[in-house]
Formats: C-alpha cells, sequence, structure tokens
C-alpha cells in the first residue's frame, strides 16, 4: 500500500480501542499507578458516561506534580490534566491526523465521537504501521 492509499484510511480502521483509563475526580497516585501497571505513558481522563475531560501524560505528573513538590496523593487527575485536548473522529483520515499530529506535536489523539465519548486513540505508533512518520 503506498503513501497515498493509506493517506485515505479512516482513524476508526487503525485506531487502538482498548484502552486503559482513569476517571474523573480519581488521584494522580491512582493514575501513576495504572500507568507502571499497565505500562503506558497517557490516561484519558473520562467521566462514568465515557465523555473525554482530559488526558493526563508521565510527563504531566513529572512536570506539574513531582518538579513543583506537590503532594500528590492530595492531587486529582484533573488538577494536572491537559483539558479539552485535540481530538479527531473515527471517519477523520489519516492525513488529517499526520496534519494534526505535525503541526500540534502530538503524540496521540483521542478518537471521540459528536457527544464527545472516547472511542478510542490514534498514536505516532499506529501510523509508523502505516509507513508515516510524525516527527
Amino acid at each position: 500500500m503506498d503513501k497515498l492509499e493509506t493517506a485515505k484510511i479512516l482513524v476508526d480502521d487503525v485506531m487502538t480501542r482498548s484502552l486503559i483509563t482513569v476517571t474523573v475526580g480519581s488521584s494522580v497516585e491512582e493514575a501513576v499507578k495504572k500507568m507502571i501497571e499497565y505500562d503506558v505513558e497517557c490516561l484519558p481522563v473520562i467521566d462514568s458516561e465515557g465523555i473525554l475531560h482530559g488526558l493526563i501524560t508521565f510527563r504531566d505528573i513529572v512536570t506539574k506534580a513531582v518538579l513543583s513538590q506537590v503532594n500528590i496523593q492530595q492531587l486529582k487527575v484533573e488538577d494536572i490534566m491537559t483539558k479539552n485536548p485535540i481530538t479527531c473522529s473515527p471517519t477523520s483520515t489519516v492525513l488529517e491526523v499526520v496534519k494534526i499530529m505535525k503541526n500540534k506535536h502530538l503524540r496521540r489523539v483521542p478518537v471521540v465521537d459528536s457527544s464527545n465519548r472516547l472511542l478510542g486513540l490514534i498514536t505516532d505508533f499506529d501510523l509508523a504501521l502505516l509507513g508515516w512518520e510524525v516527527k
């Protein structure tokens, strides 16, 4: 498959669907434990309805909590997460997402429906498997 063909592939066909998430109101400590247990660097933050509220990354935790010497046990994920992350829809094309990721210097983009319900995540690794380099 060449670049022209892969550019037209829909996000729905290549996104990661089985995600490890954390809920609004969870502690940063809980998020760290999940990241370690599942060996992931990023957790989408959702509510009980599956609506995306943000993303919390290992980098967020290090820069906004550890280096600031804040008591992690008292922090909630929403205190340090990226709120209103850039998202895409399952009908977005690979080319559209590559452009977003390159222009905004992102490594991952949550995939949401019209109600902002989290459906999956498309990462630079997912795109690399198709031959696209995001950096």
